[in-house]
């Protein structure tokens, strides 16, 4: 494969990945690869090449054919999915915008709808901080949730977005707001239908490859993201904190 060629696998693996509504990890788990290894075959900068075998793998998991891979042929193109913010200083400004008790620098650079913030931070992972905003800003915000569950769909977000979802129907029970827990969890249940049956995310920047790391963040997961199987060293306490101190 030459350079022009990897660019176009590099277009493809992701555009089908995102279709198929898979995460990196996801896709790695069901091709039987690392998730790294796939980050670097959807990275046209990098010139590293797979194999027959690897591409025959993934193309299975992803129920098409090598050829889909590396056609140059007008694929289902990523930029035709919904924008999402990805720099990470952006996202702190607008989840501070939105009432988020975050300190330190942030720029605002571009627009986005609150929607596209909150998914944009479950997809990048800048920080556990601005995803321990989360569930306070969906129960004290009003969002779109169709716009939620769509997007969601297309950029394989359900079950990061359903984690935090239900984390925020806790909270509005707890605050004995019981309409917005009924709508929450009227959107929770949409996404549940949606899941990923055999998720195992891991809600980070980076998936860790060590298995002891990753069995002690199983074990430090709430009930809430175990459910969804999204794993992080989050707690219900840290997520009640930043709703006490959001604006």
């Amino acid at each position: 494969m030459n350079k022009s060629l990897k660019s176009v696998l590099a277009r493809n693996l992701r555009a089908l990945r995102l279709r198929a509504g898979l995460s990196q990890s996801d896709l790695a788990r069901k091709a039987g690869t690392l998730q790294p290894r796939v980050a670097v075959m959807e990275s046209a900068d990098n010139t590293t090449l797979p194999g027959f075998e690897w591409l025959g793998r993934v193309a299975e998991a992803l129920g098409v054919t090598v050829s889909d891979l590396v056609s140059e042929r007008a694929g289902p193109e990523a930029n035709s999915l919904p924008d999402l913010p990805e720099d990470g200083d952006n996202l702190a400004a607008h989840l501070k915008e939105l009432g988020a008790p975050l300190t330190g620098p942030s720029r605002k650079s571009r627009a986005f709808s609150p929607e596209a913030v909150v998914l944009g931070v479950l997809r990048r992972v800048p920080s556990s901080r601005m995803v321990e905003c989360l569930p306070g800003l969906l129960f004290k915000k009003e969002m779109d949730h169709e716009k939620l569950l769509r997007v969601a769909k297309r950029r394989g977000l359900v079950n990061r977005l359903g984690f935090v979802v239900d984390v925020a129907v806790t909270l509005a029970e707890e605050k004995g707001d019981r309409e917005k827990a009924s709508r929450l969890r009227a959107l929770s249940n949409k996404l549940w239908t949606e899941r990923y049956k055999e998720a195992e995310e891991f809600l980070m920047s980076e998936a860790p490859e060590d298995p002891e790391l990753r069995n002690w963040l199983k074990k430090k997961t709430p009930r809430a993201g175990k459910k969804w199987g999204v794993y992080g060293a989050y707690s219900r306490e840290r997520f009640r904190e930043a709703l006490k101190r959001a604006a």
